[in-house]
């Protein structure tokens, strides 16, 4: 690309996320605010910018939206606010900050509808001032960092975020990248590797700041966002508050023809033989699903020819209501926790410490699931070195590593690799993982298998113990330019047998698909089922429950003609579950 692309985007707290990582090779950045970047990409001085939606309805603007992120919030945003010294009902007047005309719009939307106030006036006034202009019975509308910030005499607040979700239930979407229709591919995908990047550096931001990032923005602009969008949309014509015409959004990539595979190719994988990168690329690219499942069942049974099927007796634990919940694995009989720190406060560590101490200790539960992205980021937050951080955790009791949600390219960043290395060194193993759904392609998918088995290949001649296992997940979003459905899925394990021949197990990591689709998993190269999991409090594709028991597990493998066999984390401890099953699942 001869020309970088130019972007303007506003430089609130809020907007970091999606701008600290955009390319600098490939864009050039002017930080503005949200109307100014508005009216840049109107005039054709910038190419693409993060933008009100109310603009993308100015007189003139036939932009395209960017899919894949927003800013926008699902309940309380804490940046969008009406204000005032007075209650709302004795409002004479509110004026609206024209920073941003979309924030302006949902109020006076709101006020027309369920704040019943359609009588007031309104009246505009210079950017940044309404904080200054809520005065006696006047009210105003306060945006972005100055809405973090207020002065003590406006104790009337009213959150819109939180207004419009429960008007709606649905989302609000505040701004959206947005560009011209032409915009280069190129550009598109960078705005959204940007996003991805941005969204675990979340968790690291400072503690004043930390909070408002993780909880009140919502930054995926999916399914739902959309439908908020669309509604905002509607009534917002329908008020004459926004100019006529329709939501438009960048097409996806044109998918090319598959080309033909090599005649042997799927033969030769099929027989376990090591694939390299253009064979896996091609098998990706080109193979039909049911005879890349089909490949991925030959080597699994070249591998595990017995026919069993491990699920490990573990549920997921938080450190909230952590004794309560280790007390309902232990009446399970479960020989781990699964442990989800959270984002890292300056307290986190201590936390994870003595849970896993509870955990050990008092209930004879192993503890996992600390990943690489936990491990630094309770180190840096207690400011220590993740090597003290891991040390306190392995004395306290833990005994595996790794297993939280990644998303493809992670085992490609120095950081990720440093904390495994770390936790090799102290015999820690666990899986990796790759989830699916979160903006990336399926080349990206394919690569971090392939720098998986890189990764895994220096461990092992290091004496490191390296990954037990690949764990497959779904985000399962919906949204129509993510191609993270259980078909995709399926494929994703399927390439996974096949491209990592030295990773011995595979685990269909079932709660966002269920367990009808896990069955047929063990059809297309997987081993395993993972932690039947006897708590909600765990990661989750929106609508759909992670609350099982070991009973419904075992009953899902025996339909599928399998033997159930309770492993321990290491696989070290197999129990064959060969007698008759009791209760609700017993034979008739």
């Amino acid at each position: 690309m001869s020309k970088k692309i130019r972007v303007a985007c506003v430089g609130y707290t809020n907007a970091w996320p999606l701008t600290r990582f955009l390319d600098p090779e490939l864009f050039e950045v002017e930080a503005c605010v949200p109307s100014v970047a508005a009216r840049r990409l109107n005039q054709g001085e910038a190419d693409v910018g993060l933008v009100p939606v109310a603009s993308l309805f100015d007189k003139g603007a036939h932009w395209r939206v960017a899919p894949g992120w927003c800013i926008g919030s699902d309940g309380d945003v804490d940046s969008v606010l009406l204000v005032g010294e007075t209650p709302l009902s004795e409002w004479e007047e509110v004026v609206l900050d024209g920073e941003s005309r979309t924030s302006v719009i949902l109020a006076q939307i709101l006020l027309r509808g369920p704040l019943g106030r359609a009588d007031i006036p309104v009246r505009a006034v210079d950017a940044g001032t309404g904080a200054f202009h809520a005065q006696g019975r006047v009210g105003a509308v306060v945006i972005g960092d100055a809405a973090l910030n207020l002065p003590s005499r406006l104790t009337t607040r009213v959150d819109l975020g939180r207004v419009w979700k429960d008007w709606t239930g649905l989302p609000f979407v505040f701004a959206v990248w947005a560009g011209r229709p032409d915009l280069p591919r190129e550009a598109i995908d960078g705005l959204r590797t940007a996003g991805e990047r941005g969204m675990p550096e979340r968790a690291l931001a400072p503690a004043s700041e930390r909070d408002y990032l993780t909880r009140a923005i919502r930054y995926a602009l999916d399914d739902r966002a959309l439908m908020g969008l669309r509604r905002f949309v509607a009534l917002g014509q329908s008020a004459g508050l926004l100019g006529a015409g329709d939501l438009s959004l960048y097409g996806p990539e044109p998918v090319a023809p598959r080309t033909a595979l090599p005649s042997d190719l799927l033969t030769r994988a099929a027989r376990g033989e090591p694939l390299d990168a253009a064979s896996a690329h091609a098998l990706s690219a080109s193979a039909p699903t049911g005879e890349l499942a089909a490949a991925a069942d030959e080597v699994r049974w070249l591998r595990a020819p017995a026919r069993e099927v491990t699920w490990l007796p573990a549920g997921n634990l938080t450190l909230d209501n952590l004794e309560a919940r280790a007390t309902a694995l232990s009446a399970k009989k479960a020989l781990a926790a699964v442990l989800h720190p959270g984002v890292a406060e300056a307290d986190t560590l201590d936390r994870a410490v003595a849970a896993i101490r509870t955990l050990k200790g008092d209930h004879g539960l192993s503890t996992t699931g600390i990943g690489a992205d936990d491990l630094q980021g309770m180190a840096i937050a207690a400011g220590v070195s993740p090597e003290a951080a891991l040390e306190r955790m392995v004395a306290a009791g833990l005994e595996g590593f790794g297993g939280p949600p990644t998303r493809a390219g992670a085992v490609l960043r120095p950081t990720w690799q440093a904390m495994h290395r770390l936790a090799g060194a102290h015999g820690l193993r666990g899986p990796a993982t790759l989830t699916l759904g979160l903006g990336e392609t399926r080349e990206d998918r394919l690569r971090h298998l392939l720098a998986l088995r890189e990764f895994q290949a220096e461990e092992l001649a290091a004496g490191r113990p390296g990954f037990t296992a690949l764990s497959v997940w779904t985000a399962l979003t919906g949204a129509p330019d993510r191609d993270d459905s259980a078909q995709a899925w399926l494929r994703t394990i399927a390439l996974a047998r096949l491209v990592l021949h030295n990773v011995e197990h595979l685990t269909a990591w079932w709660p966002s698909v269920g367990l009808g689709s896990a069955q047929a998993a063990l059809f297309a190269g997987a081993d395993d089922l993972g932690p039947a999991l006897v708590d909600e409090h765990a990661l989750a594709a929106p609508g759909r429950s992670f609350t099982t028991d070991g009973d419904e597990v075992e009953h899902h493998i025996r339909v599928a003609g399998f033997v159930p066999v309770r492993r321990d984390l290491d696989w070290t401890t197999l129990v064959r579950m060969t007698a008759a099953p009791e209760g609700r699942y017993a034979r008739a």
